[in-house]
């Protein structure tokens, strides 16, 4: 199917899913998903009451096998997991009435035993699978830190199951105790972004809570920290890379922030910043972009926030002229900001003020001009990360925006080698328009030609 063949099909899809059949869809979902919750339930309870082939457990076995196969085939891939005190298929939550609330606890009780929060069904179960399941989490957990490891062992046989942790999301307006530093939100949301490119490469459809928990964190931490510096990890050089996928997603929020997005909106945003890239980790031949979101479709069912992914997926390298959706332009400029300005095999590496100039010029044809104007706002003159030599020959990296129209060419910056050229350890801070009467930027530097380690400045600044 060509882009502009899919671009149509998705135009349909947005009619649709405002019409009954996606409605009828979840609520579906809803009584599948509330019936599945109770009946693991039972069978966890009954398989330490009863002993092997007593008929009521095979009863809850043959109908749990039954359910299962419903919903894998309204859903592709079923993720039951568990969120605080509720409960969610796929991105769907279960609503239960306050008397079914016990039941829902004790099954949260029984999978935090084994240290987990969740489960995945990729393929159907017989009833003697269900049972083999039922067993493996009545049975008492394994000693802590090994609890989710052992039970995976005694599930090795069954086809098609999987295992989540346990997470917890923000509420609305809910603070944090405690607050996480962006460096530690980037290394676990590597973890997931892996672990779903690994899922769509094996043709499995990758769990959607996951990616928003890893948006959600991500949020936070860029929150309480004010600053639109992306935290730098190892990069990859080779093919769509993870540390692509969380730079991106990263400058995305902070760009959709400074839009002035709802909260639902940003949420949708980082989760199709996160998965724009994916047809990278197809083995077809065509464009990653129809690539991509052909493995987005196996996710059965359309919402908005599905087509909004789906749109960015397709869309985020078509020129200005083709009209693409928001997300896609607002990708399209934090895409190619991070790919510029990451090293590649065979290609230079640009320094941040060069990358963003090289765009400024395109704006208009290739980049939304309004949206770049708000990007390179919010980044300032000299982008975090930049290695600039100042008029008194000290040199230091960037850390702060554009932070505002009077400071946007004075960032804040952190010292890294002294007038005589001694190096220091980048914990110095210096407010260039504190000082510029005295102070101002001479030139930029390229760090890798200069030694400097940019990535473990702005790391240390992301912990907590």
């Amino acid at each position: 199917m060509s882009v502009t063949a899919m671009q149509l099909s998705l135009e349909k899809a947005v009619a649709r899913a405002s019409l009954a059949d996606d409605r009828d869809l979840a609520g579906r979902i809803r009584d599948e998903g509330q019936r599945l919750v109770f009946l693991i339930n039972g069978l966890v309870r009954s398989s330490r009451l009863y002993q092997g082939g007593n008929p009521a457990v095979d009863a809850l076995a043959t109908e749990t096998s039954e359910m299962l196969k419903r919903l894998l085939g309204m859903l592709g891939a079923v993720h039951l997991v568990a969120v605080e005190d509720q409960f969610h298929v796929n991105e769907v939550r279960v609503r239960m009435k306050k008397l079914e609330q016990e039941l829902v606890d004790q099954l949260v009780i029984e999978l935090g035993r084994h240290e987990i929060g969740g489960l995945s069904f990729y393929s159907p179960l017989d009833p003697e699978d269900v049972k083999t399941l039922a067993r493996a989490l009545a049975a008492p957990a394994a000693e802590a830190g090994r609890a989710k490891a052992a039970l995976a062992a005694r599930l090795s046989s069954l086809p098609g199951v999987e295992l989540s942790g346990k997470y917890r999301f923000r509420l609305k307006g809910e603070k944090l105790a405690v607050q996480v530093g962006a460096g530690e939100v980037m290394r676990r949301g590597a973890t997931v972004v892996q672990d779903s490119l690994a899922q769509l490469a094996s043709g499995r459809v990758p769990h959607p809570l996951l990616v928003r928990r890893v948006v959600i964190d991500l949020v936070d931490a860029l929150d309480a920290r004010g600053r639109a510096a992306s935290v730098p990890l190892s990069r990859s050089v080779q093919g769509v890379g993870t540390q692509h996928l969380l730079s991106v997603t990263s400058l995305a929020l902070q760009l959709g922030r400074a839009l002035g997005l709802a909260d639902a909106a940003l949420s949708d945003l980082g989760v199709a910043a996160m998965l724009h890239d994916v047809g990278y980790a197809s083995a077809d031949r065509e464009g990653h972009e129809v690539a991509g979101a052909r493995m987005l479709l196996r996710q059965r069912g359309f919402h908005e926030g599905k087509i909004r992914r789906l749109q960015a997926t397709l869309e985020h390298h078509l020129p200005l002229e083709a009209r693409p959706a928001l997300f896609a332009r607002i990708l399209r400029i934090v895409d190619d900001y991070d790919v510029l300005t990451a090293p590649r095999p065979g290609a230079p590496q640009l320094q941040p003020p060069t990358a963003q100039a090289a765009m400024w010029a395109a704006r208009g044809t290739l980049y939304d001009p309004d949206l770049l104007a708000l990007f390179v706002q919010l980044m300032g003159l000299y982008p975090p990360g930049s290695l600039l030599e100042l008029s008194d020959g000290r040199w230091v990296i960037t850390v702060s925006g554009g932070r505002d129209a009077e400071r946007f060419a004075w960032p804040v910056a952190r010292l890294v080698r002294d007038k005589d050229g001694r190096p220091r350890d980048g914990t110095e801070a210096v407010d260039l328009f504190v000082l510029r009467e005295f102070l101002r930027p001479k030139r930029v530097l390229n760090p890798a030609t200069q030694g400097v380690d940019v990535a473990t400045v702005l790391e240390a600044l992301a912990a907590p």
